[in-house]
């Protein structure tokens, strides 16, 4: 991922190319920038923003602790200080950052049989699942993200590729 090798297993999602297009974004803006990634999973996206981004401060959650174990793994491996806490989205989270980023579950439920094999059978479902609307994490993203983002601040979201007009449309709202 973004030419780092990274540890996945059972409990994580295995990073992919459109992940990278995300964290390429990110990139543009996030220099000397304090930067919390929310659902982090192996953390991927936080490693890869500290190896390549020259970001000042570097925190993940996630609301699995096995996840977390993975992340820490990974981030150990290549040399990078993050703080991984576990918790549900915000709930565990004190501060404030420049940047709020997430690649939360955002395949809607009926959908995940659906899904290609190698993702669907061997995926976490609690990775994968964004509620019946595949929206309900992008929702609770927003509706707290106010309380952690500095002003002139940036959210960036890995979206499903029908989900732009509606997540925009709530980001607009708050």
């Amino acid at each position: 991922f973004m030419g780092l090798e990274l540890e996945v297993n059972e409990n994580v999602l295995i990073p992919r190319q459109d992940t990278e297009l995300l964290v390429e974004e990110v990139l543009k803006v996030c220099k000397g920038k304090s930067v919390i990634d929310v659902c982090t999973g192996s953390g991927c996206i936080i490693i890869a923003l500290m190896k390549l981004g020259n970001i000042k401060n570097a925190v993940g959650t996630d609301i699995s602790e096995e996840a977390l174990q993975v992340a820490g793994r990974n981030a150990k491996r290549h040399n990078v200080d993050v703080k991984f806490i576990q918790s549900d989205l915000f709930n565990n989270v004190e501060g404030s950052y420049d940047i709020v980023i997430s690649n939360p579950p955002y395949i809607r439920s009926d959908e995940i049989r659906s899904l290609m094999p190698e993702v669907k059978d061997y995926e976490p479902k609690g990775a994968l699942d964004g509620g019946l609307s595949g929206l309900i994490f992008y929702e609770r993203i927003i509706h707290d993200a106010d309380r952690f983002l500095n002003p002139e601040g940036y959210i960036f979201f890995e979206i499903g590729y029908d989900q732009g007009v509606e997540v925009s449309n709530m980001l607009c709202v708050c």
